[in-house]
């Protein structure tokens, strides 16, 4: 956490590449990048974020990491918000036609965005867009003069497109354009680097081909990986299959769902969101395959730490999570205090606390029999009547006191 707060104002190049390869996936191209770090010149990095949510998770932190480095070295970094192109939507990896946003579902969703990126990286000192400024100013002679010098081939040849059109389900000329935008985008800003998730890879591919057109050199496009759920079974962290870490969680939860990770994410994770060095990676595989609770409970400080920029409430959620899992010390302070209702079920009060998504979740949790007493570890049935003082353990980690 002490060297997140390092000033890289006068890092040497080879040594500020050492730090980025580790999060790289993809890089379009290394010679490339060498090349323009090299040059000693302050760069323009670019990241463009859809807002198609209201909520970002630890998987789209990931550039924005990358984001907080170049920042850190001085390169002058651009984030857009693609207001214009949400409504397009972004047909990266995706097996159907997404739904369409209105303006008023991109203007609610973006609402909160900054704030919630202004947690782990500084955006007072970012340049912000909204690339409607500029996108709803294009000339439709100017952008037919694009289309005709990209083959119908080229902008098609993609598996997501492919896949789609075998599995009978259309492709949208819109979809078709998005890359187009994105690179619009680039020689609006006359971007060096561009940053993003490795899903982006054509689109970026687009751009490159594009910039060329308007007497710029082609932009370095740094892909990183797409983070796996926190569940460990191959799929990416979304929302849409509950293994993910919003951004705005506490840092209780944070530390908690860090800790149920399997260990063979630890490493990714660390590399995803700590400054880790190349020449360090060997000795962090070796920590996490000789002590891999203790590497996990380090990663998990520093990820409930990350906002704060120190470890002081990352170490308070370890020495809590210690207490209550490992000593089995469950304190008053520890629980969220319920209050009985006469004639409101356990379901109706444990839904009004808020912890929980549905009541269906609360059912399931019940059926598991992971609803439990928890001064003789009894299982609880819904029909369950509480008393005053009595603390329930529901799931792994949630706790409460009825008064």
């Amino acid at each position: 956490m002490e060297r997140s707060k390092e000033s890289w104002d006068k890092i040497s190049p080879e040594e500020f590449l050492g730090y980025l390869l580790p999060k790289a996936e993809q890089i379009l191209t290394l010679d490339g990048l060498k090349e323009k770090l090299l040059s000693g010149e302050k760069l323009g990095i670019k990241l463009g974020i859809d807002p198609t949510g209201k909520d970002i998770h630890l998987g789209h932190l990931v550039p924005i990491i990358v984001l907080r480095q170049f920042l850190r070295a001085g390169h002058k970094v651009h984030l857009i918000i693609g207001d214009f192109t949400a409504q397009v939507g972004d047909p990266s990896g995706r097996t159907a036609s997404r739904k369409s946003l209105t303006s008023g579902d991109i203007k609610e969703n973006q609402k909160t965005y900054i704030a919630q990126i202004d947690r782990y990286i500084k955006t007072s000192k970012l340049k912000i867009h909204h690339n409607s400024d500029w996108l709803e100013k294009v000339k439709l002679n100017d952008f037919f003069g694009i289309l005709e010098k990209i083959s119908l081939s080229d902008a098609t040849q993609r598996d997501d497109f492919r896949n789609r059109l075998k599995n009978g389900q259309g492709v949208s000329l819109a979809e078709v354009c998005y890359g187009i935008l994105m690179a619009i985008d680039s020689v609006e800003l006359k971007t060096d680097i561009e940053v993003g998730g490795v899903d982006q890879l054509l689109n970026f591919q687009q751009a490159r081909q594009i910039m060329p057109l308007y007497g710029l050199k082609e932009e370095v496009a740094f892909t990183v990986p797409i983070l796996e759920g926190t569940s460990g079974d191959g799929r990416k962290m979304s929302k849409s299959f509950d293994n993910y870490i919003a951004v705005t969680a506490s840092s209780e939860e944070k530390f908690g769902k860090i800790m149920s990770i399997p260990d063979k994410l630890i490493l990714s994770y660390f590399i995803s969101f700590a400054d880790v060095h190349e020449r360090e990676i060997g000795e962090l595989k070796e920590f996490i395959a000789r002590e891999p609770m203790e590497a996990k409970k380090q990663l998990a400080t520093f990820i409930a730490s990350l906002e704060f920029g120190d470890l002081k409430k990352g170490l308070e959620e370890r020495e809590k999570f210690e207490r209550k899992f490992s000593k089995d010390i469950i304190s008053d302070a520890d629980c969220v205090e319920i209050k009985i209702k006469d004639g409101a079920t356990i379901l109706e009060v444990l839904f009004e606390t808020g912890q929980f998504e549905s009541k269906g979740e609360i059912r399931r949790l019940f059926n598991e029999n992971s609803v439990r007493i928890l001064a003789d570890d009894k299982i609880l049935g819904l029909d369950f009547e509480p008393s005053k003082g009595e603390k329930i353990r529901v799931g792994k980690r949630k706790f409460f006191i009825f008064h």
